[in-house]
């Protein structure tokens, strides 16, 4: 278990400093999300300084940006596929896997999600060359859910307060354990909340471990001043 701290205004959905991925190259390319949650603000480029830019990237600019990082010798680096929305809801995402999977193989393909959509594209993130996942699990229970998640974006239909809670409680937990038995290297990634989810944060954290999930990352938020 790994633990950092971010607050609510500023932090993204995943952090590269949090999830000790600092050496690898981020890939910003999914504008929209599916998710309207009550810690996030969805600051552009506030993850890492210049790490991560501020706008989205188009498929073509992100391909090109690793063909440089290969010639310049950082080949060796990992990529990771972020928002700042949720990169599982943009078509750009499969994109850039199957492109840069077929140019480069061996290269570590990581892609960070809020597990709304995981159990359903599970299969497209694999077979396009998908190699790790950071999924975002943040409740046990319905009703912690719902003070995160005011709504969710499913399927043409958009739920709100419990609803959305208990479908997005659902998703996550299944598809984080769906990864697991696809043999996808998953981390776990908790954003704990003082007086919403914080009483459950240790019960998160030993469910993800138990099914399966290679590490399990929290960040504490502080309280919006």
């Amino acid at each position: 278990m790994e633990s950092g701290y971010g607050s609510i205004p500023s932090l993204p959905c995943f952090s590269p400093k949090v999830l000790g991925a600092e050496g690898s190259i981020w890939l910003p390319i999914a504008p929209g999300c599916n998710l309207e949650c009550s810690f996030c603000s969805r600051r552009l480029g506030a993850a890492s300084g210049t790490m991560v830019p501020g706008v989205p990237l188009a498929p073509d600019d992100a391909v090109q940006r690793i063909v440089d990082e290969v010639e310049q010798g950082n080949g060796q680096r990992g990529v990771v596929i972020w928002g700042p929305g949720e990169p599982l809801l943009a078509a750009s995402t499969y994109v850039v896997l199957r492109r840069l999977s077929w140019l480069y193989p061996d290269l570590d393909l990581t892609v960070c999600t809020n597990g709304l959509l995981l159990p359903e594209r599970l299969e497209d993130l694999v077979r396009s060359g998908t190699k790790r996942l950071v999924v975002s699990v943040n409740a046990l229970t319905p009703d912690t859910a719902s003070q995160i998640y005011q709504s969710a974006s499913y399927r043409a239909r958009t739920y709100e307060g419990r609803d959305a809670g208990e479908l997005v409680l659902q998703q996550q937990w299944n598809g984080l354990s769906n990864a697991v038995e696809a043999g996808v290297g998953v981390t776990a990634y908790v954003a704990v909340i003082p007086g919403v989810n914080d009483h459950e944060a240790d019960a998160i954290r030993a469910k993800a471990e138990a099914v399966g999930a290679e590490r399990v990352v929290t960040v504490n938020l502080e309280p919006v001043n």
